[in-house]
């Protein structure tokens, strides 16, 4: 995959290269290249992507190479476009290099006040008011709320997403209305993360092939299981062969206001099991915000509850069957080159069912705050500082204490080229 990939991203790198600097013509196409480089000092438990239980990305201090992305837009024709999304992690969890969305986009030309536009392909749900900028990174943090860590972490659709929008000439222009819905495969095991591991905060993208590691498991009592599931995660696939959906609307006024809500449901059968991987049914409910305060202060706001379950059902409820809930709010303000951010993060599990030594409840809240400094259009150094507390009863079954605050200092610097920018 390696092999493909690298000599792939070198080519449409070329194409975005060659295209945008044409003197002659503007670019038809988009592109946008970045790094991150950091220095992480960190306190907590083993992070998860080491096999570990704890909530943070990092568990050694040191200098990191963070991430390496592309992000490509390549006009295909006047209405057609190719979004790809190449994310680059030096870790074993995947290959060095792979998509984390590839889908095609095509906004027709019609004789309506209605816009419309269909998505065929692989990308993220309609859930994120925080990951806008190339390459679903925040333009306000280097790592996004544990609500939208975990869109990162589990969920992605494979499949159609159809948008109408309207601008209303009635209300002078600055309004508009948007619906979308969705039909999807492949997210089946969506879930798993958020009830062994729990939420999380950090910055660390699924790709479409990675492998994750799940939290090492309790020996649950014998009979309690008809098969067990692989202590590794695939989670992008298929395992029922029926279709999920999303359904979101929209309300934007100008560039000073916000309103998203979404409905996702996966329709997984959480008995279903194949190649080592249950389904989960895992739907929620999102309600997001945004507005300009005065002052130039931007405000993000976002609510997610929800429900996943999963393997057959025992003692009135299935061997997973837990609640989940998160929310956080973010205030951010630009001082020319300089933005200085702050959010604060809550989220919680509730258990349903009663299988022994599988308690996967918690609650717990953070504190982030992420100042940044535009050096120029290429260049640019961040600090980000989180604190995140936890209590877990799961924990003690590796013989930790159930509660505890986990800390991380980030300091980055941040290389981006393209003409997006």
């Amino acid at each position: 995959m390696v092999r493909l990939l690298k000599p792939f991203s070198i080519g449409l790198l070329g194409l975005a290269l060659h295209t945008s600097a044409s003197a002659e013509e503007p670019s038809r196409h988009r592109f946008e290249l970045g790094a991150d480089l950091s220095y992480v000092s960190v306190s907590g438990h083993q992070s998860w992507t080491e096999g570990g239980a704890g909530k943070l990305r990092y568990d050694d201090d040191g200098l990191v190479f963070s991430r390496g992305f592309l992000d490509v837009g390549l006009q295909l024709t006047d209405t057609v476009e190719l979004n790809l999304d190449i994310e680059l992690y030096n870790d074993d969890l995947g290959p060095l290099a792979d998509f984390t969305e590839a889908f095609v986009e095509w906004r027709p030309l019609v004789d309506s006040a209605n816009r419309y536009r269909f998505k065929v392909g692989a990308f993220y749900p309609r859930v994120s008011m925080e990951n806008t900028a190339p390459g679903w990174s925040s333009p306000y943090t280097i790592s996004p709320s544990a609500l939208n860590t975990w869109v990162g972490e589990e969920l992605r659709s494979y499949g159609m997403e159809a948008s109408i929008s309207r601008r209303p000439a009635s209300l002078g222009g600055a309004h508009s209305f948007s619906l979308h819905g969705s039909i999807f495969y492949k997210n089946d095991p969506a879930g798993a993360l958020l009830a062994w591991k729990g939420w999380s905060i950090h910055d660390r993208q699924t790709r479409l092939s990675d492998i994750l590691p799940l939290p090492p498991l309790p020996q649950i009592q014998p009979g309690m299981w008809f098969q067990r599931q692989d202590p590794f995660l695939a989670l992008f696939m298929e395992i029922d062969n029926d279709p999920g959906y999303y359904v979101s609307a929209e309300y934007r006024y100008s560039n000073k206001a916000m309103f998203r809500v979404t409905h996702y449901d996966n329709r997984a059968d959480p008995r279903a099991f194949e190649n080592g991987q249950y389904g989960w049914g895992t739907d929620f409910n999102m309600l997001g915000m945004q507005f300009t305060l005065p002052g130039d202060i931007g405000l993000i706001y976002q609510w997610m509850d929800g429900l996943t379950v999963m393997g057959p059902f025992i003692r009135g409820a299935h061997v997973v069957d837990a609640d989940y809930y998160s929310d956080f709010l973010l205030l951010t303000r630009a001082f020319g080159p300089h933005r200085l951010s702050a959010r604060y993060d809550r989220f919680g599990v509730y258990e349903n069912d009663s299988v022994p030594l599988d308690d996967n409840s918690e609650y717990g809240h953070g504190i982030t705050v992420s100042y940044a400094f535009e050096m120029n259009k290429n260049v640019s150094l961040a600090a980000e500082w989180i604190s995140i507390y936890t209590y877990r009863d799961a924990w003690e079954y590796y013989g930790l204490e159930d509660e505890g605050t986990e800390t991380q200092l980030q300091l980055a610097v941040r290389l981006r080229f393209g003409n997006s920018r």
